[in-house]
């Protein structure tokens, strides 16, 4: 049901549930740029902090601060960039 995951020389952290039901995780960056692939869509909401993505097929890198939101679709890979301590929730559809 929990798992702590850690990416990227534990420089992205994040607690995520699932219960067949619901799944989400919460998620502390560290400084710097981070390459995912999400499996399924993915919606990002920003808790502190900025964070800067970039999806697959799309050309421009996008700023979300605190309270906003971004999605990934599913099965595309994506980039995510932070210049501070930054954190989110992420739900997955």
């Amino acid at each position: 049901m929990y798992e702590l995951r850690k990416y990227h020389g534990d420089r992205v952290q994040s607690l995520t549930y699932d219960d067949d039901k619901i799944a989400f995780s919460v998620g502390i960056l560290s400084p710097g740029e981070y390459q995912f692939g999400a499996i399924k869509k993915e919606l990002f909401t920003v808790t502190s902090g900025a964070i800067s993505a970039w999806v697959e097929d799309l050309d421009t890198w996008t700023t979300y601060r605190k309270g906003e939101e971004f999605s990934i679709p599913s099965h595309k890979n994506f980039n995510l960039k932070v210049d501070e301590i930054s954190s989110y929730i992420c739900y997955y559809e």
